[in-house]
């Protein structure tokens, strides 16, 4: 009768849960189907079609898969950017989740002010648009002027400590054996730390959110067995985070891509006089992140951990 009792109230809360979650999910869903069904649709439509705009009209003339065919074949600008776009997140993915992982079990200690550091790590997704990106690093516009005056002698120090800390560690890397492109890799990473930590600010969240998920009872259990810090990050921590890591990983790929200059730019440029080749150009790229998405995602899933 007790476990009776305790399935049913189980089912009652698993209930709840899912409304909870599909109410959720409901505006995204409402907004979908009535703003984005028809214009995908419409594009898709178009790929197919060689695109004419006469007055009062829109004009369709069937060319098969011509778009598909030029975009792959005929235009070597485009392939190029689809190359650099897999190839640069094949770098940038791996970074940003191991920064993302590294601070969040920072700020995910006991300590004085950790909820002043937690929100410090939002900040970004709460100003996350390129636009105050772009006035954090140049100051922009009417504070240019000002900050250019106030922040002169901070910039040249750190440009100074930058430099010389930059030239030892590449130095440092080249006496270990490291590649020369692995190394300028790493450099131009750590030279860009401020940019790999503004597309962090959720994935640290979700870390956090991860950790705190882990029950205490494990890691009370490993320090009694005398395990060290090293072997329970790797026998408890990171199995039980590989979900998070999937989650993450996965927002950072379409992240990536999303922000990518130069297929958005290019598709931009033809949007205006060659609309049906940019609408296919939008289509492999789209179908460019879910091949992606769906690799990944079976690579790491497999190797995921998931307490029951």
């Amino acid at each position: 009768m007790k476990d009776k009792e305790k399935h049913k109230k189980r089912g009652i809360v698993l209930t709840k849960e899912a409304i909870a979650g599909y109410l959720f999910v409901l505006p995204f869903v409402i907004g979908f189907l009535f703003f984005f069904v028809k214009p995908m649709g419409q594009s898709l439509l178009y790929s197919f079609h060689k695109v004419t705009i006469e007055p009062g009209s829109i004009v369709l003339t069937p060319v098969g898969l011509d778009n598909y065919k030029k975009a792959l074949f005929g235009d070597r600008s485009f392939l190029q950017a689809l190359i650099n776009s897999v190839t640069g997140a094949l770098w940038r993915v791996p970074v940003i989740v191991l920064f993302s992982v590294f601070m969040a079990m920072m700020v995910n200690g006991k300590f004085v002010g950790r909820l002043f550091f937690r929100s410090s790590m939002f900040l970004p997704v709460i100003f996350g648009t390129s636009v105050v990106l772009d006035l954090l690093k140049t100051g922009g516009g009417i504070l240019e002027g000002v900050m250019e005056t106030s922040m002169m002698d901070v910039d040249n120090s750190y440009l100074v400590l930058n430099n010389t800390g930059m030239q030892l560690l590449q130095e440092l890397l080249a006496n270990f054996g490291f590649p020369e492109e692995l190394t300028s890799k790493v450099m131009g990473y750590i030279d860009n730390i401020f940019d790999i930590a503004w597309d962090s600010g959720i994935q640290i969240v979700l870390f956090v959110i991860g950790l705190q998920a882990i029950p205490s009872y494990i890691y009370e259990v490993c320090e009694l067995e005398g395990a060290t810090k090293w072997e329970t990050f790797w026998k408890i921590t990171f199995p039980l985070l590989t979900p998070t890591i999937l989650l993450c990983v996965v927002y950072t790929i379409i992240d990536i891509f999303n922000s990518s200059e130069g297929i958005t730019d290019a598709i931009e440029t033809n949007l205006s006089s060659q609309m049906h080749y940019a609408c296919a150009q939008s289509w492999l790229y789209s179908l460019l992140i879910c091949v992606v998405l769906f690799v990944i995602y079976q690579v790491i899933s497999r190797r995921s951990v998931y307490l029951d």
